[in-house]
């Protein structure tokens, strides 16, 4: 049988041939990129293989003793989203970054005469195929050691004996047994799988064409033709000259509301000490007794009698009396009223005082600086005038927008005039193209030929179906349990005269008893 014992484990030498095979492969992928070679099978073709290596040791791995065909010629398998489902193995892509079909590919074992058959399929959008693994049975230790099982001793010889073999009457027994069984069914459209349904629902579908875009650029001689021709002048921007003067200018001076807070006439309260008197009581509790409990009953006389127990209570009295305590009274007195003046916030300087106070605040003028406050406040403005320098021939504007130029002829050139005026004569070769969707450049034509091809490509987690890229969901829910109830009978052979629960069916049988030597 085969057994878990033989799952891979994961070791530090997995790991850096791993690392060494990723950065071969790598290093592959831009030695060919910068050689410009796009065939790229030997590439795609290993990460099929790689792919169908890992999901081979996964199965192996998945298929323990518990999980085993038991009959030669049975079968079992687990497909692809089951082993991603159960983490055996992590989601992969084929080499165009495209899911591979997760029912389909599966990993399946086969009881043979000896032994066992893996085979690991996968089927991808442009890749499908299988490899198969034979396995061999095991033998394993009995009762926890590996020592070979000694050969039995031959049992020393016997007397002969006289043996019989006596005969047993039995009779057939009979009893009605229910057994109920589950049948599994899905809604139309999904598929059956164990106890649950499976269907693939279509969730985004786009257009899976692609245009590549690609061009090249023609390049054919101008056609030059010989002239003489104006050109522009050279127009050099100078620096503007800027003067700056500093005057003296007055300060602004406000003159603010003067306060003015008048009190009228009004009372307060004058407090004093004084004598008072203060009610206070207490409270004591006065103890009475009184029946209870009584029970009446009928004595030997015939007449009745009440016993009671005695039981006990308080009754609170309350005593009162008047205590002198210091205490403070109260007096009202007259307060005159009055008027004054004051300055309000932002007051600088003022003069006179009472009714005749004023209050004053200065500040300068917009556009201006200033330093000191008050009477001390002192306003500055600056005056900027703007000039060109002598060389300029042009100007333009005023003020602070006045711009300066001096105008030269380019080397090579015959001038005449000048400043605004001024003329640049030119003999020179001017190119042109003989088709004009070329672009002139230098002594050149060139012209951009555009190329596009058209090619089908899907984004991962989508199918290309008919030059569309549909994406799928796998839909699961429980199917419907259809449970059906069946009774048969059931025999059996016995010797003894009744069972419970049984019924004989008047069949009865004689076989052979235990030999009985002598």
């Amino acid at each position: 049988m085969y057994s878990n014992s033989n799952k891979k484990g994961f070791s530090i030498l997995d790991l850096i041939v791993k690392i060494i095979f990723a950065g071969l492969l790598i290093f592959i992928l831009v030695w060919l990129f910068n050689k410009k070679v796009p065939n790229m099978k030997p590439f795609y073709s290993n990460v099929f293989r790689e792919n169908i290596k890992y999901m081979q040791e996964a199965g192996e791995g998945y298929f323990t003793d518990d999980k085993m065909p038991t009959e030669v010629g049975e079968s079992k398998k687990i497909a692809l989203r089951q082993m991603i489902d159960q983490k055996l193995i992590l989601p992969f892509v084929d080499e165009d970054g495209k899911e591979c079909n997760l029912d389909e590919s599966y990993v399946g074992i086969t009881k043979l005469d000896e032994g066992y058959e893996l085979k690991t399929n996968l089927v991808c959008p442009k890749e499908s195929n299988y490899t198969v693994k034979l396995l061999g049975c095991h033998t394993y230790c009995l009762n926890g050691s590996c020592k070979p099982v000694p050969e039995p001793e031959p049992e020393p010889e016997k007397e002969e004996k006289t043996c019989t073999v006596p005969k047993i009457k039995q009779f057939q027994y009979k009893k009605l047994v229910e057994k109920t069984s589950s049948t599994y069914s899905c809604a139309s459209g999904y598929t059956l799988k164990g106890k649950y349904c499976y269907k693939d629902i279509l969730v985004d579908s786009q257009p899976a064409e692609k245009k590549t875009s690609s061009w090249r650029i023609d390049t054919v001689p101008a056609i030059g033709d010989t002239t003489t021709v104006n050109v522009d002048y050279t127009k050099t921007k100078l620096e503007t000259k800027k003067t700056t003067n500093t005057v003296s200018v007055d300060y602004n001076v406000t003159q603010l509301t003067t306060q003015k807070t008048t009190t009228p006439d009004s009372t307060q309260q004058v407090a004093y000490p004084c004598k008072k008197t203060e009610r206070r009581c207490t409270t004591t509790y006065q103890p009475y007794s009184y029946s209870c409990n009584c029970s009446s009953s009928v004595g030997p006389t015939g007449k009745t009698v009440t016993t009671c127990s005695t039981c006990y209570g308080s009754t609170p009295v309350e005593s009162c009396s008047n205590v002198p305590v210091d205490s403070t009274c109260y007096r009202t007195e007259t307060v005159p009223g009055k008027t004054t003046y004051s300055c309000p916030s932002g007051t600088e300087y003022q003069t006179g005082s009472g009714s005749s106070l004023k209050c004053y605040k200065t500040s300068c003028p917009s556009g201006t600086t200033s330093s000191g406050s008050g009477k001390s406040r002192k306003c500055y403005k600056s005056e900027v005038t703007y000039s060109c320098p002598a060389e300029a021939t042009i100007k333009e504007g005023s003020g602070a927008n006045l711009k300066c130029y001096k105008t030269s002829c380019p080397s090579g050139t015959t001038a005449t005039g000048s400043g605004a005026n001024l003329k640049c004569a030119k003999t020179t070769t001017v190119y042109r193209c003989a088709d004009s969707t070329y672009k002139l450049e230098g002594t050149k034509c060139t012209k951009r030929i555009e190329e596009t091809s058209i090619s089908y490509e899907c984004p991962s987690g989508y199918k290309l179906e008919n030059k569309v890229c549909n994406k799928y969901k796998t839909d699961e829910k429980k199917a419907t349990e259809t449970k059906t109830t069946s009774s048969k009978y059931e025999y059996k052979w016995s010797a003894a005269s009744s069972m419970k629960g049984w019924t004989k069916t008047g069949k009865t049988r004689t076989i052979n008893g235990k030999k009985v030597c002598k």
